[in-house]
This record gives C-alpha cells, structure tokens and sequence, in this order.
C-alpha cells in the first residue's frame, strides 16, 4: 500500500511539473509573440484570462439586475 501511495505522489508531482511547465511557456510565447517567435496573429492568452477571472463577477451582477 505504501509502495501504491508513493507512486501516486510522485505521479502528482510529475503531473504538476509539467503543468507549471506548460502554463510557463504559455505566457512566454504571449509575451515574445512577434518578436521571437514569428507568429500570424497575436496570442489572446491575456484576454482569455481577463475573461475567466471576470466570468463570476459578471454572473453576480447580472443576478442582481
């Protein structure tokens, strides 16, 4: 059991690496998008955000109109 519990935890924390990872280069191609790397159009990764952050707010003011 305890062999089942460390493997879990370490799955987990492989899994959270690898998503810092990937939330970091997010942010990194964002913010070089353009200059480093050549890219079409601007990524909307910051309006995207915007918009999730603000989602729940935007519900309780719409419950109180």
């Amino acid at each position: 059991m305890k062999l089942l519990l460390d493997n879990l935890f370490f799955m987990g924390q492989v899994i959270s690496v690898a998503g810092l990872v990937w939330g970091a280069w997010l942010v990194l191609h964002d913010s070089l998008a353009g200059t480093v790397f050549s890219s079409r159009h601007k990524s909307m990764l910051g309006e995207v955000i915007v918009a999730c952050l603000a989602y729940p707010f935007r519900k309780i003011a719409r419950a109180r109109v």
